[in-house]
């Protein structure tokens, strides 16, 4: 094939080859050969995704540019202003096989192709993956969350597209895979079976959705986890009693909802049991309601209908609150955070099947007005509140007003102006300590309740009481093992048990090339450095000593986005006299998780012959110290 057939044509099959066989000898040939109106012939493979496109003015200006990264070779194609609009890239080690198609979207990657193979959604266009059929359409997901599903419904259902639902539905052979047996089984499969062809064209006709409905948001209970037991192999996260705002078009009053019931986790794709429930649209009358296997609720129909009310009314209403509260001044704050929680406590009294949602929104609003130093009565604001949720709430509600108001309450006297004498504070952090304590013990199984728990064990670490830390760690690992706080519970939990001996800490990647691997690393100590940029105390004491030691660098930083990462990376250890592993999701990036790290500066010391010092070193001053004593 010629180097000067179009691309459009070079782009269409992963099997047809992109001759770029003179790339690595003429680059700058190569981009010559190509208009930008031909790569912008160029389209996702899925529909709906949305990118950059420029101005018929502005297609003539766009640079085509050949770019080498990471293994891989390809063309990219930039606005006039700079901003990347689509990148091809060739397989690693080919310069004549297009392995994935890059879309963005104000410059960051929002869409990938990976031909013949899968579709990816990054950033503000979600994070949704799946696998691609023959027909370049989705055959399965492999990744979706619980919003994005739902979405996938609504579209299904605003197009009748009986095949693209059921890519969302849960199958008989998921019930299977998750375990469930007896009657719980029973129930479910009684739900499967009402997803067919000829029921979802009765109810897409029934919802007469117009073309232009399009999801708007999601209203779900919070997620809850069904221990294993009768009926249940394994534990299951489930959203019960789930609904979605449907819009149509840009006009935000225009909307009702569409009633999902339960959602379910299989994998990492979250999927719908049965079929939704709704009116036809911009008829609501409020007789249909969310309906949960899991979690049925009590009464019965007529008296559901009579209490449920249309959120649609709400709508408008909530947007605008949150967009005052976002341009509140700090003057004018208290009042409009006050407005705000009114309205949410407002919604959730008169709709039942909301309540818990708006009362966790409202507990986040209080407590954003806290950290923020811009509310300084939301201690008081979410006693209140706790005094009001009464025993009518679920365990994760109470959890967290009562976690939000510890929190709060301690916030309210070190923020205090002017700042507190010293033994205020410290009476006031022991009371902290102490209902933090007291809270964890009674709300272990909640999120809230790990979140205390991470904290306490913090503490201990500090202390340097590593067997008190690791009784916490114990508890949030054990009651939250599949979430991302149990594994690094667990991570930390290695840490500690690993000083005398061996840390377990796989090879891994270092920015800009090589491999970390500490057992090759000798004749001298070892330290892991975790660190921010934020803290350039710490990392210039490090400087002092590195010439000493083995340093391994750990950076916590989150990068702004993927696509700018390598350079937000490269300008964040440019002239560090040693090699860092650095993740775009900072703290909770796989380094950070695997050692259980929470904070910075944090370092583990290992001796020459690769054991363990200490694990839980947070003063530079005492590294230092303590190395001496190796010597």
């Amino acid at each position: 094939m010629q180097l000067q057939c179009k691309i459009a044509c070079l782009l269409r099959s992963q099997k047809i080859a992109l001759a770029i066989g003179l790339l690595a000898l003429c680059p700058a040939a190569f981009a010559q050969q190509y208009k930008p109106e031909q790569i912008l012939r160029q389209v996702p493979t899925q529909a709906g995704v949305d990118i950059d496109t420029p101005t018929a003015e502005e297609t003539p200006n766009c640079k085509v540019r050949t770019f080498k990264e990471a293994g891989y070779q390809g063309i990219a194609l930039y606005k006039p202003d700079g901003a990347t609009l689509l990148r091809v890239w060739c397989a690693p080690g080919s310069s004549s096989k297009v392995e994935q198609i890059r879309y963005f979207k104000n410059g960051q990657e929002v869409y990938r192709d990976v031909l013949g193979k899968e579709a990816r959604w990054f950033n503000t266009a979600g994070s949704r993956r799946g696998t691609i059929g023959s027909d370049k359409k989705i055959a399965a997901w492999t990744v979706l969350s619980p919003e994005e599903a739902t979405a996938e419904a609504v579209a299904a259902l605003v197009t009748k597209d009986f095949e693209r639902y059921q890519r969302v539905a849960l199958a008989n052979a998921d019930v299977e895979k998750l375990g469930l047996t007896g009657s719980v089984a029973s129930e479910v499969q009684k739900e499967i079976q009402k997803v067919t062809a000829a029921n979802f064209e009765k109810l897409a006709n029934t919802l007469n959705m117009p073309s232009d409905a399009h999801w708007g948001a999601f209203n779900p209970s919070l997620p809850a986890t069904i221990p294993a037991g009768e009926g249940v192999a394994n534990d299951l996260t489930v959203y019960y009693n789930a609904a979605v705002v449907v819009m149509k078009g840009d006009d935000a009053s225009q909307n009702q909802q569409l009633y999902i019931g339960d959602l379910i986790k299989v994998d990492d794709v979250w999927k719908i049991i049965g079929l939704p429930a709704g009116e036809p649209f911009g008829q609501a009358t409020g007789a249909v309601s969310a309906s949960s296997i899991f979690f049925p609720v009590a009464g019965n129909a007529a008296d559901e209908a009579e209490a449920s009310t249309d959120m649609g009314e709400f709508g408008a209403q909530l947007t605008e609150a949150f967009q005052k509260l976002d341009a509140a001044t700090p003057e004018e704050y208290p009042a409009v955070c006050d407005q705000t929680v009114e309205l949410l406590l407002n919604i959730a009294e008169s709709n039942p099947s909301e309540r818990e949602n708006m009362l966790s929104q409202a507990v986040n609003v209080i407590f954003g007005g806290v950290q923020s130093g811009q509310y300084p009565q939301g201690a008081a604001k979410l006693a209140a509140l706790a005094e009001a949720c009464g025993d009518d709430v679920s365990p994760e509600i109470k959890a967290l007003v009562r976690h939000r108001q510890i929190v709060a309450e301690f916030y309210s006297v070190a923020q205090a102006q002017p700042q507190p004498k010293q033994n205020v504070l410290q009476k006031a952090q022991e009371k902290y300590t102490d209902d933090l304590t007291a809270f964890v013990d009674e709300y272990s199984t909640t999120k809230a309740g790990a979140e205390a728990a991470m904290s306490l064990a913090l503490d201990q670490e500090y202390m340097l009481d590593n067997e008190e830390a690791i009784n916490y760690y114990q508890k949030i690992a054990q009651n939250f093992a599949d979430a991302p706080i149990g594994k690094k519970a667990a991570g930390a939990i290695a840490r500690l048990q690993s000083e005398g001996g061996q840390l377990n800490f796989p090879a891994m990647r270092y920015f800009g090339g090589g491999v970390c691997d500490l057992k090759a690393l000798s004749g001298k100590p070892t330290i892991i450095f975790c660190w921010g940029s934020w803290d350039q105390d710490s990392v210039n004491a490090i400087k002092k000593i590195a010439s000493t030691v083995n340093v391994v660098g750990v950076n916590i930083d989150s990068a702004p986005s993927p696509e700018t990462a390598d350079e937000f990376f490269k300008q964040l250890v440019s002239g560090l006299p040693w090699k860092n592993i650095c993740d775009p999701a900072g703290l909770e990036g796989e380094a950070p998780t695997i050692l259980g790290i929470q904070t910075a500066p944090w370092v583990i010391l290992i001796d020459k012959s690769g054991k363990v010092v200490r694990s839980n070193i947070a003063d530079m001053d005492e590294l230092v110290e303590v190395i001496k004593e190796l010597k």
